[in-house]
């Protein structure tokens, strides 16, 4: 397997760095490992963003945090890693460019020898040569919401690192071949879903957090003075389509196979959305349209969805999060992800 180069840019000044988020993402020549110098040479931290190229607030906390020339408390690594699909037109509206694999489904041996797969490995074999004391993964939700963090293990470390952007946890033991998947190979992960997408709300959640985990002496542990209370979602399962089956939004019925949902669906974000409550309209039996498995393979969907006159009805109530209207994200990843409340 040929290993795929990532561009080092070492210690930018910040006159260096193109005033506008645009012209930033433009310069950049492809997959980027960018270098800071901390105070204390001796400890690492490593970020990681724009996996999906259509989540672009990390990328525009990165920026920022370079315009303003901040001095980081350990050498900091920063990886702008999707720049292609970023730059696709129009601008971050690709998750991935068209016949490419998810990349944040790559971070999984045996790695296949493909773009994708290559580049995945080659971030890991760096990550691991750092032997960083952490490391963020910063992306936005596939629909509009709140931000949280995603964590495999609940331990200090992980609640603090969490803490830097915001109060809730999704604990998770799905296996995705994510980066969030790495926790614990060489130091903890945690992954940022900072809100949605070409929200101020979101680059504001990103770059808070990103400036306060360059900055601080301490990130793995919480300080007394800055003790959150933070709000746990333990254990969520993907609403995934059957292979085959067909996803649409809006009030006009698919005719083949599948689910037509909502339009608004992705307002019942991190509310709570009450049993019989209607999500949109399945054509033929649920079974083979929709599934919801556990880490273990056992296919839950019948515990927590029914059909009632073809709509698709939820049995008990619930929380959702990771709701998304876009049907090629339904598509190739997931509806949304749900905990019963």
């Amino acid at each position: 397997m040929t290993m795929p180069a990532l561009h080092v840019w070492r210690d930018p000044q910040p006159q260096e760095v193109a005033p506008r988020l645009r012209d930033f993402l433009d310069a950049l020549p492809g997959p980027t490992h960018i270098q800071l110098s901390g105070r204390d040479g001796s400890r690492c931290r490593v970020a990681v963003t724009l996996l999906h190229g259509n989540e672009p607030s990390g990328l525009s906390a990165v920026h920022a945090l370079l315009r303003q020339g901040i001095e980081p408390a350990v050498d900091i690594h920063l990886f702008i890693v999707n720049v292609q699909a970023a730059r696709a037109r129009p601008l971050f509206s690709h998750r991935m460019l068209p016949g490419e694999r998810d990349l944040n489904r790559c971070f999984r041996a045996p790695f296949t020898d493909d773009s994708q797969g290559r580049l995945a490995h080659t971030l890991l074999s760096c990550w691991q040569a750092l032997a960083p004391e952490a490391l963020i993964d910063i992306h936005n939700t596939s629909g509009a919401g709140p931000s949280f963090g995603v964590v495999t293990a609940i331990e200090s470390a992980h609640e603090s690192l969490v803490s830097l952007f915001t109060h809730r946890v999704v604990m998770t033991d799905l296996v995705l071949g994510s980066v969030m998947d790495l926790n614990g190979r060489f130091c903890p992960v945690v992954t940022i879903e900072c809100g949605g997408a070409r929200s101020d709300e979101s680059d504001h959640t990103a770059l808070i957090g990103l400036t306060q985990y360059v900055s601080l002496e301490r990130v793995l542990d919480l300080a007394p003075e800055n003790d959150v209370i933070m709000d746990y979602f333990h254990h969520p399962l993907r609403l995934e389509l059957v292979t085959g089956a067909a996803v649409d939004y809006g009030h006009e019925v698919l005719l083949v196979r599948g689910v037509t949902l909502s339009p608004d669906l992705e307002q019942l974000n991190f509310n709570a959305v009450a049993a019989g409550t209607r999500l949109g309209v399945v054509t033929g039996e649920l079974a083979e349209v929709l599934q919801a498995t556990t880490s273990e393979g056992d296919n839950r969907l019948l515990h927590f969805f029914c059909l009632e006159d073809d709509y698709l009805v939820t049995r008990v109530r619930m929380k959702f999060f990771m709701v998304t209207n876009n049907p090629e994200i339904a598509r190739t990843d997931c509806l949304l992800y749900f905990v019963p409340a």
